[in-house]
């Protein structure tokens, strides 16, 4: 049996160890750097490639140059260079000596762990700097850093717990159970939520903070820095798994290239990334591929189930519900719109256990409901391109006429599976979930909805009733607002 970690207070515990401590560079960085510096004909390109295959010291610079002014007019920094060129000569000259050495302050467990995330986060960046040249994208060094944000909570896990890591290594490759299962069953809260936290905190760029939220997945931007990290990810473990042949074809609709053109693109900057950077001493995802030379080598991709896990249903945390809907229901409550729905969504989350939950409104053309808030997908930003066509005919469009509740299990699946859109069984890819419609006031709000991620975990009467209950007490607390107003 599996034991799953208390959320409580484990997030927050963690941000504190962290604090404002700075991630360690290698040593052969600052080596490279101490040589730069006394090169009187050293030019910005030279420097950001040195720091750009660090991606600690990526960090550390956007840290320092974005903190420096407080200036409410003042220009974010978002790139490599123009940081540099913030600081100036002077300034990157004294960065060796006032670094944190890796490979001096780092027991080998930490250290090894840290260098298999940098070797990703580079990978995923050069991943998806490629994809917005070809997108004519003006910014892609935006690009390239934002994609090496998005790992700094591996990063700090790596470095204060590389023991939780191998643990969530353990689960999703001994056990197949989902990233975020495995994430949420060691830590009690999934590892995006930790990288949102740091880079909130520490001031780095809104590209990288708006690739955190799951519900951002419409910006093409955001997406494709998603998809960039699940690539890294996925093709460490296994190019020619079910998992990563799905994000293939993600990138390929994204893209509008032939599958198989994508899937040799990859691999042939997969090699150059591995050549660039030898030195992390880990195993990149290159070595993982087979011999790139052969013509008919993409037609041997196995598309295995990606979405067939072990049978992982989320333990209900009663006592996390219970505050939840204290909190709710306070009568000192002071909360938003926008934080009740948040609290509404951890409620059903942890305090429930339904692995991925959603609130969406209406799009502009009000034709379908799109997510305004997500919870429990981070790792699948397919789904966090989350949308469900309204129309009279169908399940949702009939959902949609007056706040009520609608469960699909085994129960009631005859009853309703043909009310379904055939888009929307797709995109899910489960047969069990549950959805309630939100009216206030006689006015729509939107819509909640929740499943536990795979068709091995229904959701169950108890659950069902929880979550109808949850929901009920949101519209209570939402009728005392004197705004109902999502966006500002």
């Amino acid at each position: 049996m599996l034991q799953q970690t208390r959320t409580a207070d484990v997030l927050q515990s963690i941000l504190a160890k962290i604090g404002n401590h700075h991630f360690p560079v290698m040593e052969r960085t600052i080596i490279a750097l101490k040589k730069l510096c006394n090169k009187e004909d050293a030019k910005t390109e030279e420097f950001t490639q040195v720091v750009s295959r660090d991606p600690g010291l990526t960090i550390y610079l956007l840290r320092l140059c974005n903190s420096k002014s407080h200036s409410i007019l003042r220009t974010e920094i978002t790139s490599i260079s123009q940081a540099l060129m913030m600081l100036g000569i002077e300034q990157v000259s004294q960065l060796p000596v006032r670094l944190p050495n890796l490979d001096k302050t780092l027991k080998i467990p930490a250290k090894q762990r840290l260098l298999m995330t940098f070797s990703r986060a580079y990978h995923a960046a050069e991943q998806a700097t490629e994809w917005a040249h070809y997108r004519h994208d003006m910014n892609s060094d935006e690009i390239f850093v934002a994609t090496q944000i998005h790992f700094i909570g591996e990063m700090a896990l790596a470095i204060t717990a590389p023991e939780k890591l191998a643990e969530i290594d353990h689960l999703r490759r001994h056990r197949q159970i989902a990233t975020e299962e495995a994430q949420y069953l060691v830590l009690g809260f999934v590892i995006n939520q930790l990288s949102y936290e740091l880079a909130r905190q520490w001031g780095l760029p809104s590209l990288a903070l708006e690739a955190l939220k799951p519900e951002n997945a419409k910006y093409p931007r955001a997406y494709s820095i998603m998809l960039a990290v699940q690539l890294a990810r996925s093709a460490a473990v296994d190019w020619h798994g079910g998992k990563t042949h799905v994000i293939q074809e993600q990138i390929s609709d994204f893209l509008d290239i032939p599958v198989a053109e994508v899937a040799t693109a990859n691999h042939k900057l997969a090699v150059d990334v591995a050549r660039q950077t030898l030195f992390y001493a880990v195993r990149p995802a290159a070595a993982l591929l087979p011999m790139l030379d052969d013509p008919l080598e993409e037609e041997t991709i196995q598309a295995k189930n990606p979405n067939k896990h072990a049978d992982i249903c989320l333990m209900p945390q009663r006592d996390v519900l219970a505050r939840i809907i204290a909190i709710i229901n306070s009568k000192e409550n002071t909360h938003s719109i926008k934080e009740l729905i948040h609290l509404t969504l951890q409620g059903m989350h942890d305090g429930i256990g339904l692995n991925r939950v959603v609130f969406a409104t209406r799009d502009a053309e009000n034709q379908n409901m799109v997510p305004y808030a997500i919870k429990g997908a981070d790792n699948d930003p397919v789904f966090n391109r989350f949308s469900i066509k309204i129309h009279k005919e169908n399940l949702f469009g009939r959902l949609m006429q007056k706040t009520q509740a609608i469960v699909i299990n085994n129960k009631t699946r005859d009853t309703f599976w043909e009310l379904i859109p055939k888009d929307f069984k797709k995109l899910v890819i489960t047969n069990s979930f549950v959805a309630m419609s939100i009216f206030v006031k006689a006015e729509e709000i939107g819509i909640f909805y929740a499943d536990r991620h795979t068709s091995d975990c229904q959701v169950d009467d108890v659950s069902y009733r929880l979550f109808k209950s949850l929901c009920t007490t949101t519209i209570a607390a939402m009728e005392k607002l004197n705004s109902l107003q999502l966006r500002e």
